[in-house]
């Protein structure tokens, strides 16, 4: 890198880094989707009584914008604001 200067070495790292990043984190995001998997709705607990007046299963996502507004959502890191149950199966790597 001689004779570049330290704006253009600074870029030229910047460039490889963000070049080595994106490709790991696609991967990343692949294998959580990959490892998770939504159970049949027979499985899963359904709410039989309202909750609260805008969100029947009560788990705060609101009924307008919940994807299972009779089941609630499992907070465990995977789309936890689709309002739908999911179980995310972990290799036990991390």
């Amino acid at each position: 890198m001689m004779g570049w200067t330290r704006n253009q070495q600074i870029t030229l790292v910047v460039v490889v880094v963000f070049l080595i990043t994106v490709p790991v984190l696609w991967q990343i995001s692949s294998v959580r989707a990959a490892q998770a998997t939504t159970e049949p709705a027979e499985t899963m607990e359904t709410v039989s009584t309202q909750q609260a007046p805008n969100d029947y299963d009560g788990d705060g996502i609101p009924d307008a914008t919940d994807q299972c507004p009779q089941r609630p959502e499992t907070e465990n890191g995977f789309q936890d604001d689709d309002g739908c149950p999911d179980v995310v199966e972990t290799t036990g790597a991390s």
